[in-house]
């Protein structure tokens, strides 16, 4: 999978969360708006209702007249009006009605809602209005509505930059096996190409020969077929690193151990071993992985050393350190020496097929060790870092 479809992926995951987000953000403003409408009405219609009633129950004595309302409380934003029977106006407070036919209970005119009713007093029924300006409270609905949207665009921006930011999480452990299949596929094809030609080309000539004087043809397929081996099994492991079941490892004994399973190769080069056990180190890994690593180190010490050289191993409470002589690393070549198949020999010719450091790189990357490398004085100096 190419890498710009993740971006696609990421693009597609950021705006399904960011749409499901705003829906039920718009949808959770709107109830918080209609709520508050639908509790302002009501207290409005209560209101109403309340003053109505009060009106009635002040004027129900036969002695008293409409005078008496005065008394009654009102606020500023609402009034009160009485007609008789006559549609003439008896009273009124705060300010006249605008009333074109008589109704009973709650009507809307423009930015008004009124309340109507009636009562009778001394044998006459009247009609009472009362009414509420609707302007300042409409004011601050859609106020609440511009403040509702507007944080509703806010957070949804908020959601969207998060979403982004977090897909690239949800995706990357897809991306990293995706990444590990591509380059396992790109590195078989690419480090097979040269054998798989020269045993094509022996079975050829072997062809050529009628079968005859054919061993050194032989001799070359069977090495070709080793490196393939080699090969396969190499690009195997770094496709398993990390799978295994971990557990504490002495990196001490773990050393100890890979320089006597190479110690045939180390007396054939002459070399001598100088080890430093500064501390004991123990670390949480699985164990092939760990030996893999300094199983690599060291061979790679052993590979590029000179005969009657040294390789110093010195063990501290946080890192490895491993010093040997022999062909020195190109300074410009140092960020490039664990690349996959990369050599300094550009002929190829030295053994191995160039996997050795990439493996390395690829477990501590995996276990997030740090790897440095310098060249001191006549050593190269690999430091692992835990």
């Amino acid at each position: 999978m190419k890498l710009d479809q993740f971006l696609k992926a990421r693009f597609k995951i950021t705006l399904l969360i960011s749409a499901i987000s705003t829906l039920i953000l718009a949808a959770f403003s709107g109830s918080i708006y209609y709520f508050y409408k639908e509790q302002l009405l009501y207290e409005i219609s209560d209101e109403l209702k309340s003053i109505a009633f009060e009106v009635s129950k002040a004027v129900e004595n036969p002695v008293v007249d409409f005078s008496i309302v005065k008394n009654i409380n009102i606020p500023e934003d609402t009034y009160l009006c009485v007609y008789n029977r006559d549609a003439k106006m008896v009273f009124y407070k705060n300010k006249l009605c605008d009333i074109d036919r008589f109704f009973q209970g709650f009507v809307i005119k423009g930015y008004d809602v009124m309340f109507g009713s009636s009562i009778k007093k001394g044998g006459t029924l009247y009609n009472v209005y009362v009414g509420k300006d609707l302007s300042r409270i409409l004011a601050n609905l859609d106020k609440l509505k511009l403040i509702l949207i507007y944080l509703t665009f806010v957070i949804s921006t908020i959601i969207l930059v998060f979403s982004f930011i977090i897909s690239k999480r949800i995706l990357s452990p897809i991306k990293e096996t995706f990444e590990k299949q591509e380059r396992f596929t790109q590195n078989v094809s690419h480090d097979l190409r040269t054998p798989l030609t020269v045993i094509s080309t022996n079975l050829y000539l072997i062809k050529q020969k009628g079968f005859k004087n054919i061993e050194q043809n032989i001799e070359n397929i069977s090495k070709t077929v080793d490196y393939m081996k080699n090969l396969v099994s190499d690009l195997l492991f770094i496709s398993q690193i990390g799978e295994k079941d971990k557990k504490s490892i002495n990196i001490n004994e773990l050393i100890k151990k890979q320089l006597s399973i190479l110690s045939p190769k180390i007396e054939e080069k002459n070399l001598g071993v100088i080890f430093k056990e500064e501390d004991q180190l123990e670390f949480e890994a699985n164990e092939a992985d760990m030996e893999k690593l300094f199983s690599n180190l060291l061979e790679n010490a052993i590979k590029y050393n000179y005969r009657n050289g040294e390789i110093i191993i010195i063990i501290r409470k946080k890192s490895v350190c491993i010093k040997n002589t022999g062909k020195l690393i190109n300074k410009e070549n140092i960020d490039k020496i664990f690349e996959r198949f990369y050599r300094e020999d550009k002929s190829r010719t030295s053994e191995g097929c160039g996997l050795g450091l990439a493996i390395v790189k690829e477990i501590a990357d995996y276990y997030k060790l740090k790897i440095k490398v310098k060249v001191e004085g006549m050593h190269n100096v690999f430091t692992v870092k835990f």
